[in-house]
Parts: structure tokens; sequence; C-alpha cells
């Protein structure tokens, strides 16, 4: 049975917000930070994906300092290890991983200076990032090569410089859910005021499903009054193009927030009747 619970995948769902009661692509501020800023993936040799979550986990740890960012890790891990799926060998090994990328880092001048084994930690920490949303852990067979490496470097170096201009972050993750909680998912940061998204992708344009993610990030987060904050912006940083898109809360008139905080609720009802018939 496939359901949209995460905002994430209910963004991927145009039946359930269409364009025409949203905001459009179109409508946002298109800001590029640097000219001929593209990186390709092209010369990388692992996915795109992996990039982007090594990226924004090491931008968390390393510029942030964040002192939970092991957690969905080991929250997955011990999991695992309390169902019996992996030994305690492999528990203890992503805890040994963790301890000495925290080694690693800890008196790190700057990106430039973040070592090659410490991206290959990050590596084999974010798989079981990625098996916290997935369900399932795999572990890696391939590490960033040199040119992967470089990229992911300069990446965090672009994350940190966007920091430097539009402000560091207040928060470095939120919650937004439905009443009900069978629509959720963790936003990346809030700045003062702003609502940002951070991107790793191959897509140069803003794309409809990040519009999608935004708005349900706003509606669902802040909008019913889940958390306390003032937002007054949405916004993406892209770090693969260097790019900002962003719009005032202000310009989005209120009925697309009421339509996609009514929608969100339905979907969630919807996933709760469905769900609560398959368990029983």
């Amino acid at each position: 049975m496939e359901l949209p619970i995460t905002i994430t995948q209910v963004a991927q769902q145009p039946k359930i917000l269409p364009l025409n009661k949203i905001i459009k692509s179109s409508d946002f501020t298109i800001k590029q930070l640097s000219q001929n800023a593209f990186i390709s993936k092209e010369d990388e040799n692992i996915r795109p994906t992996e990039v982007g979550t090594i990226v924004d986990y090491l931008s968390r740890y390393v510029l942030l300092a964040d002192e939970h960012a092991f957690d969905v890790a080991n929250a997955k891990a011990k999991q695992d290890l309390i169902h019996g799926i992996i030994p305690v060998k492999e528990y203890k090994k992503l805890l040994d991983q963790e301890e000495r990328l925290r080694y690693l880092v800890k008196d790190l001048s700057d990106v430039d200076s973040l070592s090659d084994e410490a991206i290959y930690l990050a590596t084999d920490i974010c798989a079981w990032e990625d098996a916290f949303r997935s369900g399932r852990y795999v572990e890696p067979k391939v590490h960033p090569d040199k040119s992967t490496t470089e990229h992911i470097k300069m990446m965090i170096q672009r994350v940190e410089e966007f920091f430097e201009e539009f402000g560091w972050p207040i928060r470095d993750a939120f919650f937004a859910k439905t009443e009900n909680g069978f629509v959720s998912g963790d936003g990346d940061y809030l700045l003062k005021y702003t609502l940002l998204d951070l991107k790793v992708s191959v897509k140069t344009t803003m794309q409809i499903s990040w519009v999608r993610q935004l708005l349900l990030y706003y509606t669902l987060g802040f909008y019913n009054h889940f958390n306390k904050e003032d937002i007054e912006r949405l916004m993406i940083f892209n770090a693969r193009t260097n790019t900002v898109f962003f719009i005032d809360i202000a310009n989005i008139d209120q009925s697309v927030f009421e339509f996609v905080y009514d929608a969100a609720e339905k979907q969630s009802k919807i996933n709760e009747r469905e769900l609560r018939k398959y368990v029983n």
C-alpha cells in the first residue's frame, strides 16, 4: 500500500495539491549567488541523493555543531539492534565511527580542512540516516572519490557562505504535522523569520514539488501554530547551483494556505483510515 505520509511524499502528488490551487514556481524571486556555479554530477561516483544527504549532514554537524546530529542514525541502528536485524558489533561500529568523526572535526579551522576520512565516515553514518526514512539499511559499497569529495566540500562551503549572507539558523530542524499526525515531516532550517529548505539538486529551476513542500511545511508547522516562530518568508537554497528562490508570506493569498491545510488534513484522515484497516 502506497500512501503519501511524509510531507515530501505529499509534495509529489499533484492530485492532492493541484497547481491551480496553489502558487506557481514563477512567483518566486530568484537570486543567483555566483555565475557559472553549476556543479555537475557526471564525474561523481555516488548517487546525487547520497551526495545531498552527506552535504546536509556535514553542514549541520560541521557548520552548526549540531549536538543532535547523530540522533536519527542512532535511532534506526538501535531499532534494528533491538529487533535482531543487526548484531551488536554493527551497532558498536556506528558509535565508533561517530566518535572518530567527532575527533576529526573538533578543531577544524575551515571547510577546506575537512579530511577525506571525515567524508568517508559521514557516508557510512548517512546510510543509517537514509535507512531511518526508507526503513531499510543498505551498507555503502562505494565511498566518495576525489572529485566527489571536492564537490561535497564546495557545496558545504556554499552553505556556509549562504548563512553568512542570509543569516545563521535559529533552529536547524523543526517538525510539521497534521492534527492526527498521519502526514508529517522534518523541515531543514529556520532563519530569523525565514523557513528554509536546503537542496542539493541537479535541477536548475524552481520545482513545483519544492513549492508544495514549502507550503506544507509552513501550513503544518506554523500556520496551524504547531511551532510558535513568526515566519515571513519561504526559501529554497540549492547548493549545487548556488541559487536562492524565495517568496514573502505577505505575497501569498490566505486562501492558498487554507486550501493546503485542508487538503493535507483530508489526506491525513485517509491515511489514518487506510492504515488502521491494514493493521486490523
